[in-house]
């Protein structure tokens, strides 16, 4: 692991190549395969944590068994899931994951005529994979299984902190930056009973810190820093990072800490609803309040097959900060990039327009779906919001011309009224 099962047929001489000729183009004889992944481990339970199996990329029907016990099932690829394992782990375990083909599973949803998608391929509306995997016009079809990112078994102190996020409310006159950590914390007792989150931060020789008695569930801890190292876009600053450590502790004793990066910066869109033929209008990004000119490229899948997305992303990588942008937009077709690559443009001051993975498609919009959907958004956007680049979050890639041309489609006058239409009005 990672691993795509083609690529698994293809290293034990199952299969050839799929990149060789048109050998890609057989392979959805394999799109109706179940594929089953096992392996043994060792370990044990760890009195005072819960045990966690994450599995960061499921592709993507999934049921998860450990030790023949059923621990959780998937159901989208672009999200992280988590299993909680308390009670299951033997010492000599065995983990078995089996993935239904997504192909089958897209026949159980009913599709009415006002849903649509590229192509004609109803069978990736319901399902939550990478919509470039049905084909595309830069991509093959390879609709694909397999355990494409990390697996871990990680343990959790019983009172710890859930989430942390850090983000900046404003900065004043460039002396002063507002800050807030917005944290929610699993705790025993009432009130937290005593714990603290505390918060420290250090860029170069600019530091901050500050502490707060602990909400029963969590809350929000104000931050000010005198002299903030901002965090510019490339060609207008330096790309300031600081490194910040959340601790929550009881009686001076650390119960859990989070650590990331943050730049303390603003980011904000001016935007007109339309721009006149005179070219009166705005759309114009503002960073720590200043305006600057955008010069962008566009991020497509840098593989079909998405197990192979880290070995290959340092490469395309450099070649993206080589080419002197300060914005890239990712395309709604892919999969939602590690962190590898939002770290990178951290580092680089180049800012993110992020899609969300829904391209050229009229979806569902059933409840069912509706909650689907939602539950993805909120677990990206946690993954991905503490990064300094992420600029702004967009539905859809070309979603509203989808629903043009399903309108388009639904309305067009048949050849026959077309005849009728040229005839006199009193006929």
């Amino acid at each position: 692991m990672p691993g795509n099962f083609e690529l698994d047929l293809h290293r034990n001489g199952v299969i050839p190549e799929p990149f060789f000729g048109m050998n890609i183009a057989s392979l959805t004889r394999c799109e109706r395969s179940h594929v089953w992944y096992a392996r043994p481990f060792t370990a044990r339970e760890m009195p005072g944590f819960d045990a966690e199996l994450v599995f960061e990329g499921l592709d993507c029907f999934a049921d998860v068994f450990l030790n023949g016990e059923l621990a959780g099932r998937a159901g989208n690829m672009l999200i992280e899931h988590v299993f909680a394992v308390n009670g299951l782990l033997k010492g000599e375990n065995e983990l078995l994951v089996h993935i239904r083909p997504a192909v089958e599973e897209a026949k159980k949803f009913s599709y009415p005529p006002s849903v649509g998608a590229l192509g004609g391929f109803l069978e990736s509306l319901y399902v939550r994979k990478a919509p470039h995997m049905y084909g595309w016009d830069i991509m093959p079809r390879a609709v694909s299984a397999g355990i494409w990112r990390p697996v871990t078994l990680r343990f959790r102190p019983k009172e710890r902190l859930e989430t942390a996020f850090l983000r900046t409310l404003s900065i004043s006159g460039g002396e002063t930056a507002h800050l807030a950590l917005h944290y929610t914390a699993a705790l025993s007792g009432e009130a937290g009973e005593g714990a603290r989150v505390e918060i420290s931060g250090r860029c170069g020789d600019s530091e901050f810190h500050a502490s707060q008695e602990a909400g029963a569930i969590g809350g929000v801890l104000g931050v000010s820093v005198s002299g903030p190292r901002l965090w510019w876009p490339r060609g207008r600053g330096e790309q300031n990072l600081y490194d910040v450590t959340v601790r929550l502790t009881r009686g001076g004793e650390e119960l859990d800490r989070l650590t990331f990066t943050h730049g303390i910066r603003t980011i904000a869109l001016d935007r007109t609803s339309v721009t006149d033929e005179s070219g009166s209008g705005e759309f114009c990004f503002r960073v720590n309040g200043e305006r600057f000119f955008a010069l962008g490229t566009n991020w497509v899948p840098v593989e079909a097959y998405h197990s192979r997305d880290a070995e290959r992303l340092p490469r395309v990588l450099d070649l993206a900060g080589d080419i002197g942008c300060n914005t890239i937009r990712c395309w709604g077709g892919n999969v939602y990039e590690n962190d590898l690559f939002y770290d990178f443009f951290d580092r680089r001051g180049i800012l993110v327009w992020q899609d969300f993975a829904m391209a050229c498609r009229f979806p569902p919009r059933d409840e069912a779906h509706q909650r689907a959907i939602a539950a993805e958004a909120r677990a990206v956007v946690r993954r991905l919001r503490q990064h300094a680049c992420l600029a702004l979050w967009s539905g859809d890639n070309e979603v509203d011309s989808g629903l043009a041309a399903a309108c388009l489609l639904y309305t067009s006058p048949s050849p026959r009224d077309r005849t009728r239409s040229r005839m006199p009005s009193s006929a």
